[in-house]
């Protein structure tokens, strides 16, 4: 054969086997894989290819392949090199979806070891010339067995219904991921304290759950956790007064209108353009109006809360939240309050704050530093303005006549927010006065009472610096 011609056969051969390498029949779809631990027989999470895992919980890989799974390989090794497991497995029935339990390593490694899993796992295809196609995937674990700790360092001795209470802890966790605070229905965010690994948080005993249950949960990176109690006493004995108001239809007529022009000049609501009875109007701004006006002041003091719980710079005292010199109480917090008019047709609301009065137009005087997160004409609430104190702490004044402050200022002890007035849905000049935590409203009269925050907040936050103070020195 002449030197041309194995030329040619040899090019021949290789366009015919790039040919054969190009067809369908020795191409694969890929190999799917995703990685689960399980936090029960019938719980699982997805995790991420690098995280911290305790070996006690399971994990696992679902595979999936149109080509069918044919087998797979698994190794382990340790940063420093150590091979801790090794296991090969043959699958004889062809599956194109299969779920691979990760087996744990072979001998018990300390916590924070770096462990590192080689999962092969090779298809029945026709790839790489008749023997599969071959996915390799790496999972990179740091080993964490620990449970987390908490202690409490300092609490309130009790909560009452509709009130607030404050507690002080320390979480000792390699990898914190979550700490939640619960009152048995809402959740609360923890405020850094001092330094650390310590927090502190006011919780709030809302009118709606009747039921308060106070816990601290701590999960970390690999999902241990562990849950406290918090020890309050409980106090069930405050009272709310329910009343019945009559409403004429002249008074009706006469104060709808310019409600209305109110509502209308600052937000758009169709519906009340949809209803001729003035009381079915009424009906309309005292539920639903009334429901918007406190979800922009709910959601404007968890933004804050949010926005302060990132800094550890609060004061450990405050004066009592006196706005008004004088006042008189015309309206009490938690009142339940039910309208009526001539036809017997009704409509509820519950008040959310103290109604207080003086001289018209009084001065509302800001009794502790804070930032000024919300000031807003709104509907029911007429001319609103809201001051974040630090810890979740908010204090909210309603039907002003004037603005003093605006949104994001910074305010001090004795500056005037505003004049009271009645704008809003207000029968006279008079200052709503709303005190929350964590966008929830608590009982004012704790908040206006010196003995009660010096025995229940002030006290507790000094008590708790001291104790940190001690262990660091």
């Amino acid at each position: 054969m002449s030197g041309l011609l194995r030329i040619l056969v040899v090019v021949a051969l290789g366009l015919f086997g790039y040919f054969l390498y190009t067809l369908d029949l020795f191409k694969s779809t890929p190999i799917a894989v995703q990685t689960f631990l399980h936090l029960s027989p019938t719980e699982q999470i997805p995790i991420d290819d690098t995280s911290a895992w305790n070996p006690e919980r399971r994990i696992s890989l679902e595979v999936e392949s149109e080509s069918k799974i044919k087998s797979y390989k698994i190794r382990a090794t340790t940063g420093d090199g150590l091979v801790v497991l090794e296991q090969e497995e043959v699958v004889t029935n062809r599956p194109q979806k299969l779920k691979i339990w990760l087996p744990k390593p072979e001998i018990e490694l300390p916590d924070s070891t770096k462990l590192r899993y080689e999962v092969a796992i090779t298809d029945w295809s026709n790839a790489n010339f008749f023997s599969g196609e071959t996915l390799v995937k790496h999972l990179d674990f740091t080993i964490n067995t620990k449970q987390p700790t908490i202690t409490i360092l300092a609490h309130s001795p009790r909560i009452s219904y509709g009130g607030s209470a404050l507690v002080v802890f320390q979480v000792e966790s390699v990898g914190i991921k979550d700490i939640t605070i619960t009152n048995g229905k809402d959740t609360f965010t923890p405020f850094p304290f001092v330094t650390q690994g310590y927090y502190a948080v006011i919780l709030a005993w809302p009118l709606a759950n009747r039921n308060f249950s106070g816990r601290i949960q701590v999960s970390d990176t690999a999902l241990n956790a562990k849950s406290i109690t918090i020890p309050f006493i409980k106090d069930t004995s405050p009272r709310y007064q329910s009343s019945t108001l009559k409403l004429q239809e002249r008074f009706l007529r006469e104060k709808m209108d310019s409600l209305i022009s109110e509502i209308k000049a600052i937000r758009y609501e169709p519906k009340l353009d949809e209803l001729d009875d003035d009381f079915e109007k009424f009906v309309y701004i005292n539920e639903q109006v009334r429901l918007k006006d406190e979800e922009i002041i709910s959601q404007s003091a968890i933004k804050a809360c949010l926005h302060d719980a990132k800094s550890t710079s609060f004061p450990v005292e405050w004066s009592p939240f006196v706005p008004i010199k004088g006042y008189s109480v015309v309206g009490r917090f938690g009142d339940k309050r039910t309208y009526i008019n001539a036809a017997n047709k009704t409509s509820q609301s519950l008040h959310l704050g103290l109604d207080i009065a003086s001289v018209k137009n009084d001065k509302i005087i800001i009794a502790n530093d804070g930032r000024v997160i919300l000031e807003q004409k709104l509907g029911v609430y007429g001319n609103t303005i809201m001051v974040s104190h630090g810890f979740g702490v908010s204090s909210l004044y309603a039907h002003l006549q004037d603005f003093f402050v605006g949104n994001e200022q910074e305010v001090f002890a004795g500056d005037i927010a505003g004049l009271t007035g009645e704008s809003g849905w207000a029968f006279g000049d008079h200052l709503h006065f709303g005190m929350l935590v964590q966008g929830l409203n608590v009982r004012n009269v704790e908040w206006l009472d010196s003995r009660w925050i010096k025995h229940n907040i002030t006290d507790i936050l000094a008590q708790a610096k001291s104790l940190i103070n001690a262990e660091s020195n």
